[in-house]
């Protein structure tokens, strides 16, 4: 065969079968037969472009130009390339260039995630790899990194294409015509009608013929009609007609990035000329006409016998209704839809807490795809740019072996719905066979209770199951090979610092199975089990992060054994108990939502609200919330590690920010929702690695050291599960104090006094570490050294963030002390350092004044208005407008530092304002959060409707299975939002619990039960007309109990159905007796008769001297202080104390003696 015929084979095969070129090693070239490419880069989807002889290589947005195109001569291992301009790569100086001699190349196979299919290019006798210098797209120079770097991989494109067969009467030849940026085909609506794009189905509508030539051709459906043009300027659409088109057709070569690619023109016209998608890549769209070269035009022609189909045809389910209404559901496997990324944007994750998957849905081949929290590259030494992956264990395929079922409409799959029930943890897909003869059941669970995840597979009629069960590793971060036998599959090996295993086992019920090396095969069967488990030997508690390796193959055996030896309802129902146990406890309910569209259109429809009432949109709110719960309780079980970036999900070697554990908000949003959601067991797997990375490794400490500390630890921001870390900013040492917070937290919602003293060393080294490390500044206030406010400005002493961070942890410190007494072991010079230097800190709280540097008005905020400072030395206008991260605001959430009233109050605010509120996805989950805790609930509410947007309508949002979109996806924004809503409904943090503080005015009627409330109190309310109708409050530990609501004094309280007093500190703040396991239920539309007030029946004489106060004639054992809120703002067991003078004018004062009884006081201080 001659090398021209060879490149015809190549070029028709490539129109034909319409598959993408990445993956095709491009044919090398003679001086008498040039084959010319264009080389595109996967990442960027730039094109290299010869700039000139003797100037660097650079890429450009794809075009078809000379200097785009290029010839390869030699062969794989040793070639030249020269461009249609004339000019050969070449390299200089540590980059690639062109001049008029040559470098010998050599193509290697792409190791970068998802890359299988592509090249990359090196220097002949280079292991390094031709990359895009300093990022990626258009404009970057080529320099060399190494090999698998994602700004490496490319692909050949011909430059070329052959055309398609056109027709005669004698002989007809039938296409798809198929545009490359939808992978959606032409179909014929009808006579009359518009056409529009579909899904790939072959059926006369679909099918067309070109009869003519290539520069005047009819085009023709199966179905007997002719595409004219109709309409004009905007208006112009393709029809369908009996009659031919008066003007015919032309075909082009596209000169758009999906080049080597055809378009349709019309004959006759000028400009707008070329077949479009019109306004829409999704199906249904129309066809309008457009200029040449426009992305939208670009198509294929394909035989119907060479089409390639996402899956088998499907018709989705009518009037479907969930058998539990907080689920999500859809009409289609994620395989059919349009979406690029179909794993990030549809598939539905299941999880015990460390082994997950997600589940895509497919018909012809259903794919599980799982992962394991501890399957990690990496080690402990990595300390730079490489450090390690969150990795994609594997994939478990099911083919579907019967031929029910087929691509085409005429087999067609009827009735489909998947979905995933939050009340019961499990997926589902349901489906009938064409004629609804017969249907199909597939359900999935991720089993805490057996660590694994199990799948049934169920037909209506017996022996109507045929299946072909494969196991593939996740490769190219997994390279492992499967072996089967006795219808198991397993893999295993080793990356830098952990081994890994994978098994499966299929248990048929009925029929017969067979085990080959091409998958195990069940025909005949009535039900089919699969058992899945994958595990590593990593071991948080040694300094090696593994052990047992020698036993971790035995160990995954067990666990499939063991389950596999159940029946499915044996496995579900311990599923069902063990996970109903934690997500019944807290249920949030909106009068009025109903779940009755598919929650990809819910999303859409979500979107054309127009009171924020409709029955729909108070429902994505509902569910919303629920899905923040599901996944925490998903994700967060198990091993002592927090839930990473993406949770435990993830299907790439490679993704976004390596998966890691982000400590400079990310980590510690994913845990937000957990205290106050009563998910405290959740929080665990968080705190306990925070304890034993900081007391029982070295790698933390390390760090403290290399800050130039020689007590304390901290960590970075960037940081694998062996304690390595990126290269990002090692200056930020901060999140030692932001994570000793959440110690802090714990305690205070379960004052767990056993947990606090173990948590206690952690908390005072790191408090050791920012004692010495503290500098005293020219005002007298201790500072914070060469800080950073993540993620934008300069580094300087004294940063708002950090000085907020140090206060919080030295305030918690020091509490932790007085609560602990002699089991805080703490010398007595740092006793004292440590109360000189809490007391003379910078709290980083301090304003100035907006010049109008970025508009003079911005977001209400007019020039001269008074904002928070970020920066102690500089000024707001070193950051960035409208910046994702609110770190000088943490006073006001996660913290409790400035509230309302406070001197810092509005100031706190306007900067709220000033940054706006459409952002990441992650950045409007905090500030729900924060407009929460200003009270602000409709403000709350607005940026919760921009969190809930589909992500392609501006980048933060949702993708259509409700994960987050930073982008890309990110879990920490759903944890955010669900902490949010929690903090609209119910706050404790001033030690008060206040209901309603937030509340939206859409949520007009509804109920969350089982929040949970600081000083341990389970908390349940009702309300309506936007106002509380009962509350409840389950008092676990018998702490004291201030509640605020809205006329709260002179309602009516019944403890065990019996009316009782309570001590009314105002009109709207009351103190009800509780003792440990006693409930209070408080009736908001009932006058109550139990009423005292403060100051009455005193057991002892206050006085005051100014802000002191002294209690004679009791014999204290506590005193609590608040402000008129309620907010506490002091605890002491002392009879003369100073009241702060953050409490205001007046106090409220609880007073409790050593024979328990309580006495409220109300203070005038002057």
């Amino acid at each position: 065969m001659n090398m021209k015929r060879l490149y015809m084979l190549l070029t028709v095969l490539f129109v034909l079968t319409a598959v993408k070129a990445q993956g095709i090693l491009p044919e090398f070239s003679t001086d008498e037969n040039p084959v010319w490419y264009k080389v595109r880069f996967k990442t960027g989807g730039a094109c290299l472009a010869d700039q000139g002889s003797g100037k660097n290589l650079k890429t450009a947005a794809a075009a078809n130009s000379d200097n785009q195109k290029w010839m390869l001569k030699g062969t794989r291992d040793g070639f030249t390339m020269k461009s249609k301009s004339g000019n050969y790569i070449n390299f200089s100086n540590g980059r690639f260039t062109t001049s008029a001699t040559p470098v010998e190349l050599k193509i290697v196979q792409s190791t970068a995630a998802g890359a299988d299919e592509y090249w990359e290019i090196q220097r002949k006798n280079s292991a390094q790899s031709m990359n895009q210098w300093g990022g990626a797209g258009a404009g970057k120079e080529l320099g060399e990194w190494n090999a698998g770097d994602n700004n490496n991989p490319l692909t050949f494109l011909v430059t070329s294409i052959a055309p398609p067969e056109f027709s005669s009467e004698e002989s007809e030849t039938w296409y798809f015509l198929k545009f490359c940026r939808s992978g959606n085909t032409l179909a014929d609506a009808g006579t009359g009608k518009n056409a529009v794009t579909a899904a790939a189905d072959p059926i006369d509508t679909q099918m067309w013929k070109l009869m003519g030539t290539q520069d005047n051709f009819q085009l023709v459906s199966k179905s007997g009609n002719y595409a004219v043009v109709n309409g004009t300027g905007e208006n112009t659409r393709i029809r369908t007609s009996a009659t031919p088109s008066a003007s015919g057709f032309k075909l082009a070569e596209t000169g758009s990035s999906y080049a080597p690619a055809w378009e349709i023109h019309v004959n006759g016209k000028s400009g707008r000329v070329a077949f479009n998608q019109w306004a829409s890549t999704q199906t249904g769209a129309e066809i309008g006409l457009w200029n040449a070269n426009d992305n939208n035009n670009a198509l294929n022609f394909v035989r119907p016998e060479d089409m390639i189909y996402p899956d088998y045809k499907v018709t989705g389910i009518s009037n479907f209704v969930p058998e539990n209404l907080l689920t999500l559901w859809y009409t289609q496997p994620a395989t059919t839809t349009n979406a690029g990324n179909k794993w990030m944007e549809y598939s539905l994750p299941i999880g015990n807490g460390q082994f997950g998957a997600s589940i895509f849905g497919g018909i012809y081949k259903d794919e599980i795809q799982f992962n394991e929290k501890t399957l990690w590259s990496g080690r402990n030494t990595d300390n730079g740019v490489e450090y390690g992956d969150y990795e994609n264990f594997g994939s478990v395929f099911v083919e579907n072996l019967s031929d029910e079922f087929g691509f085409g409409s005429t087999k067609a799959a009827k009735n489909y719905v998947r979905g995933l029930d939050l009340q019961n943890s499990k997926a589902f897909v349901s489906f009938s066979n064409p004629d609804e003869t017969a249907s199909y059941t597939r359900e999935y669970i991720a089993s805490y209770p057996d660590g694994v995840v199990a799948a049934r597979y169920t037909g209506s009629e017996s022996g109507s199951l045929n299946l072909r069960f494969t196991l593939v590793s996740g490769k190219p971060g997994i390279r492992a090979t499967t072996t089967y036998a006795e219808g198991e599959a397993t893999f295993s090996g080793k990356l830098e610092t952990v081994s890994y295993n994978a098994r499966f086992k299929v248990v048929p019920i009925g029929g017969t199975i067979e085990t080959t090396e091409e998958g195990i095969t069940v025909k005949g069967a009535d039900e089919v089990l699969l058992i899945l488990a994958g595990a590593t030997d990593f071991d948080a508690y040694k300094s090696t992060y593994v052990s047992n390796t020698s036993g971790l193959a035995a160990k995954v055996q067990g666990m499939v054994d063991a389950a596999a030896g159940k029946t499915w309802n044996d496995l579900y129902n311990a599923h069902l108990l063990d996970y109903k146990n934690y997500f019944d406890r807290c249920n949030f309910h909106l009068e009025g939502a109903e779940n009755t569209l598919p929650t990809d259109d819910l999303i859409r429809q979500y979107a054309r609200r127009s009171t924020g009432t409709e029955p729909y949109a108070l429902f994505l709110e509902q569910l919303y919330f629920a899905y923040g719960r599901y996944l925490e309780i998903s994700s967060s079980r198990g091993v002592d590690l927090p839930s990473n970036l993406q949770g435990i999900w993830n299907n790439s070697s490679e993704p976004a920010w390596n998966g890691d554990i982000h400590a400079n908000i990310n980590v510690q949003m994913n845990y937000w929702p957990a205290e106050p959601t009563n998910l405290s067991e959740m929080h665990m797997p968080f705190l306990n690695y925070i304890t034993n990375m900081a007391t029982n490794h070295n790698e933390w400490k390390k760090y403290a050291k290399d800050a130039g500390q020689t007590r304390g630890w901290t960590c970075y921001t960037e940081n694998n599960i062996f304690g390595g870390v990126g290269s990002f900013l090692h200056s930020y040492v901060i999140a030692n104090a932001w994570y000793c917070t959440h110690l802090w937290q714990h305690y205070r919602y379960t004052l767990d006094k056993e947990f606090l003293k173990n948590a206690f060393p952690t908390m005072l080294s790191a408090s050791q570490f920012w004692m010495d490390r503290l500098r005293l500044d020219k005002d007298g206030t201790y500072v914070c050294p060469n800080e950073y406010s993540p993620e934008h400005g300069p580094t300087e002493n004294g940063v708002a963030h950090a000085q907020q961070l140090v206060y919080e942890l030295f305030d918690n410190t020091l509490k932790a002390i007085e609560i602990l007494g002699e089991d805080a072991v703490i010398s007595e010079a740092d006793l004292t350092k440590l109360n000189d230097r809490f007391n003379k800190l910078d709290r980083g709280l301090a304003t100035e004044t907006y010049t109008g540097q970025w508009g003079a008005s911005v977001n209400g905020i007019k020039t001269g208005t008074t904002i928070l400072r970020e920066w102690k030395t500089s000024n707001y206008t070193v950051g960035q407008n409208g910046h994702r991260h609110m770190s000088h605001l943490m006073c006001i959430y996660p913290f409790s530092q400035v509230t309302a009233g406070s001197k810092y109050f509005d100031a706190a605010v306007n900067s709220m304002k000033l940054r706006g509120d459409a952002s990441t996805g992650w950045s409007m989950g905090w500030k729900i959060n924060l407009w929460a805790r200003v009270l602000d609930g409709n403000h709350a509410h607005d940026i919760l409707e921009l969190a809930l947007r589909h992500h392609s309508v501006g980048g933060g949002g949702v993708y259509y299975n409700l994960y987050d979109a930073h982008t890309p996806f990110q879990i920490d924004g759903n944890f955010g939002a669900c902490a949010g809503i929690a903090e609209m409904l119910m706050q404790s943090h001033t030690d008060t619990i206040q209901i309603l503080p937030a509340l939206p005015d859409v949520w007009k009627k509804g109920s969350i039960n089982g929040l949970k409330a600081i000083g341990d109190f389970t908390v349940d309310i009702a309300w309506s007309e936007s106002k509380a109708q009962k509350v409840t409050i389950t008092s676990n530990l018998g702490q004291p109990c201030f509640v605020q609501c809205p006329g709260i004094a002179t309602r009516k309280f019944c403890i065990n159905g019996k009316e009782v007093g309570v001590t009314a500190i105002s009109e709207d703040v009351v103190n009800i007796p509780l003792e440990k396991g006693q409930t209070v239920e408080v009736f908001m539309e009932e006058l109550g008769t139990g009423i005292a007030k403060a100051n009455s029946d005193k057991a002892a004489v206050l006085s005051l001297e100014g802000r002191k106060v002294r209690i004679e004639g009791a014999d204290v054992k506590s005193i609590v202080v608040c402000d008129p809120a309620g907010r506490k703002v002091l605890k002491t067991n002392r009879a003369t104390f100073k009241v702060p003078e953050s409490c205001g004018p007046v106090a409220l004062l609880q007073v409790c003696d050593k024979s328990g009884k309580k006495t409220s006081y109300k203070a005038v201080l002057k």
